[in-house]
């Protein structure tokens, strides 16, 4: 791996990856009552330190790399703005500005950019150890009916896996990393954001008022067909197997993306009934981007 690919994977990644992370401490923080006063302070100051990650990777990335699509979308703005009226918590809305108007690649990496990122990177390591120990022990809590929260248990497993991922995805760009069996790895990262993508449509469907039947059984169907296209991929050994389903994960990820962007306009344009804060439904459909723009690179070497 180059300096140049260093440099550049761990920026797309981060400025993907950061805002996820921030915006998951900003969910919990805003999902406890006053009583766990201690949840919810953590939870805002994990909010705030990832914020300030982030900023620090657009400022490195700025004129080195794009913004993609998983990093801001034309929802993401007003998402925040309405996101921090309905609940109180300050959202740092200038970054998201700043980043839309991101210079455009051209500057040259070199030495000190090189190194700049690795610090970066162990930071970003040790913060996001630090909001996965975060999210067990809310998990616990939650198993143990210790502590009430408007998320449900299994969302704190779902975001806690996405950082145990973020952890695993910058600890080999930091080991200058490449995979032993690319075929595998691909598999693997098609079943993981497959299991992603399954469980979103399951939280939508138990966000939605009730009166959203139409809405309720789109959600429904969608987690149904993902979680039936996983079962059929678990276990796949071979290219010729991986390449049954690869066209099948696409064009379901690209359906769910549209579902997920026309869900996004209709919350932020009060026109659904959804107990989820508008910035949750912009975050679901980054991460759908993100999962399309890995399908595309995959495309490039099946």
């Amino acid at each position: 791996m180059t300096n140049e690919m260093f440099v550049k994977r761990s920026l797309e990644l981060h400025l993907f990856f950061l805002r996820i992370m921030k915006e998951h401490a900003l969910f919990m923080a805003v999902s406890f009552p006053p009583k766990n006063e201690d949840f919810i302070r953590e939870g805002a100051e994990l909010n705030s330190q990832f914020n300030n990650l982030l900023r620090e990777a657009l400022e490195l990335a700025s004129g080195v790399i794009m913004v993609e699509n998983d990093a801001a979308t034309e929802f993401t703005l007003p998402a925040e703005e309405k996101t921090a009226f309905l609940t109180g918590m300050q959202i740092d809305t200038a970054l998201t500005e700043a980043e839309l108007r991101m210079a455009r690649p051209g500057a040259r990496v070199d030495a000190q950019i090189v190194e700049r990122v690795g610090n970066l990177n162990n930071r970003i390591l040790s913060a996001t150890r630090n909001i996965i120990r975060y999210k067990t022990r809310v998990l616990d809590a939650l198993l143990a009916c210790e502590l009430f929260s408007s998320n449900y248990p299994l969302l704190i497993e779902h975001i806690r896996r996405e950082a145990i991922r973020y952890v695993d995805l910058v600890t080999r760009l930091q080991n200058r990393a490449e995979p032993e069996n690319i075929q595998q790895e691909l598999i693997e990262d098609e079943f993981f954001w497959n299991q992603i993508m399954e469980e979103h449509a399951e939280f939508i469907r138990g966000y939605l008022d009730p009166t959203e039947t139409e809405l309720f059984d789109l959600a429904d169907e969608f987690a149904v067909r993902f979680n039936e296209l996983n079962s059929r991929i678990q276990g796949l050994r071979t290219s010729q197997q991986f390449m049954m389903f690869f066209n099948e994960s696409e064009e379901l990820a690209e359906e769910i993306r549209d579902f997920k962007a026309q869900g996004t306009q209709g919350i932020l344009a009060c026109g659904i009934r959804i107990i989820a804060p508008p910035l949750l439904a912009d975050h679901v459909l980054r991460e759908a981007n993100h999962y399309l723009r890995l399908l595309s690179t995959y495309k490039q070497i099946r």
